[in-house]
């Protein structure tokens, strides 16, 4: 008899699982995000690219990209005269 309940539970278990629409919390793809932060100086004419980290990190920053580094981590986006550099920035303001 015990066994019986036994199977029941786990085909019960089962059938929930399949018929479950539930998903995972995570997004399709890993958000990029920083752990440790670039403290030198980056002259702006290299900036190549500059990337807000995403809303869901703990730590605020901007990912640049230069042509001898592929993703630096800053803490404050440097001023650059590319303007084309910007444009994978979300505005989370806008200017007054």
């Amino acid at each position: 008899m015990k066994m019986n309940r036994v199977v029941l539970v786990l085909g019960f278990v089962l059938i929930m699982a399949l018929y479950s629409d539930a998903q995972p919390f995570a997004p399709a793809h890993p958000e990029d995000c920083c752990f440790d932060f670039f403290s030198g100086k980056i002259p702006p004419e290299k900036i190549l690219k500059v990337k807000e980290t995403g809303s869901n990190c703990r730590e605020k920053g901007f990912i640049v990209t230069t042509p001898k580094h592929p993703s630096l981590c800053v803490r404050e986006v440097p001023a650059t005269k590319n303007p084309a550099a910007m444009t994978e920035m979300k505005h989370t303001h806008t200017p007054q």
